[in-house]
């Protein structure tokens, strides 16, 4: 019976043979526009011995040949130094992040959902203002949970005392103000810790509780190009030429896309019509009737101007034209309020979730494939 030590010794020798077939092939070619042909056919000689000696299991007759090979490859390509390493290794990443690029501009490029106007398919940004810390929020489990589950515990306190202007901002679901010489940006979920014009002490709590990272989305930017936008797609499409004054000029939105071009749509007791017929395909639709959290297709309020503030309103879309609706029509900025947007402006399809990884939100609980 072969002992334990000759088994990993053999197996260590294995290791020494394919270790010094592969730097024969690499040095041949990486150096083979340089290097004398008789040099390159050496190397394919032993590269070759050596194949024969892995496959005989002649191990123990192959490690001279090894270490010659590792001898001379280590003089025909000595490892980088100095400013030559240094210089090698800025090439390897000018490379890596060529390729890094290319696959975000051409191919995939993932996106962070800001707001809840896709909820609960996708979850933005959203705050628990009851959240009581408890040993998860503390270091160094809030690591592990944050890197999980998107989700840490903040509380954010005035550094000086005063009162609080009257008029905020608001940008992506965060209301900013300038305080006593700082920028504040509190989510509207943490406003109820302080109010417009209230006058607070130093240390004040302005927010407080548990905020949740907005999903992040990859978005397939390659196969719009061959395939046509279809019902149902999550679709992300920048905001060029949108004029509505709440539209960010220039910015990507994220919606469902619900009707085509030459379409005439309508929204009717929650659900979506086009062309006078009810749409209950693809799946995403009957979900939105049916499924928990889902509230249908909101008619906007009559004090907004829109383009179906009633059953009686609708939209017939242009040659080119599509209409984007979020899932969460109750607080979504989408095409009820600016309409169709040019094809031209669609950059992909929303396919899968890969980040966070646990407690999305009560639909889709992890990450994965969306639709």
């Amino acid at each position: 019976m072969k002992s334990p030590f000759a088994a990993s010794e053999t197996k260590e020798h294995r290791k020494t043979l394919e270790q010094a077939i592969f730097a024969a092939k690499f040095t041949r070619r990486m150096r083979e526009d340089l290097l004398p042909a008789e040099t390159v056919a050496e190397l394919l000689g032993m590269e070759k011995q050596l194949k024969q000696h892995l496959k005989a299991k002649n191990w123990d007759d192959g490690l001279p040949l090894a270490e010659a090979v590792q001898t001379l490859t280590r003089e025909l390509h000595p490892a980088p130094k100095g400013r030559y390493g240094l210089r090698e290794n800025l090439e390897v990443f000018v490379v890596v992040m060529a390729v890094i690029l290319g696959i975000r501009t051409y191919f995939l490029q993932p996106y962070q959902i800001p707001t809840g106007s896709m909820q609960p398919t996708l979850f933005g940004i959203n705050g628990i203002a009851d959240h009581e810390p408890d040993w998860t929020d503390r270091f160094p489990a809030n690591i592990g949970k944050f890197l999980l589950t998107g989700s840490r515990f903040v509380e954010i306190t005035a550094h000086t005392g005063g009162r609080i202007p009257e008029l905020w901002g608001q940008q992506d679901g965060f209301y900013v103000f300038d305080f006593g010489g700082r920028r504040y940006r509190i989510h509207r979920d943490f406003a109820r810790f302080v109010q417009p014009g209230q006058v607070i002490p130093q240390g004040h709590v302005m927010a407080r509780g548990l905020r949740k990272q907005g999903d992040f989305i990859v978005v397939d930017r390659l196969t719009t190009n061959f395939i046509p936008p279809r019902r149902g797609d999550i679709t992300v499409f920048t905001t060029r030429n949108i004029d509505h004054r709440d539209v960010r000029p220039n910015s990507a939105y994220i919606k469902r896309l619900v009707g085509l071009p030459g379409e005439t749509v309508a929204i009717c007791r929650r659900e979506l019509v086009v062309n006078g017929e009810v749409v209950r395909t693809p799946e995403v639709f009957e979900r939105q009737q049916t499924a928990p959290g889902y509230q249908g297709f909101a008619n906007p309020s009559p004090q907004h101007s829109a383009f179906f503030n009633r059953c009686e309103d609708s939209l017939t879309l242009g040659e080119d034209e599509f209409l984007f609706f979020g899932d969460n029509t109750m607080a979504s900025l989408d095409s009820r309020f600016f309409g169709g947007v040019d094809g031209r402006n669609i950059i992909g399809r929303g396919f899968f979730v890969p980040w966070p990884f646990f407690q999305r939100g009560p639909y889709n609980a992890r990450a994965g494939l969306v639709r």
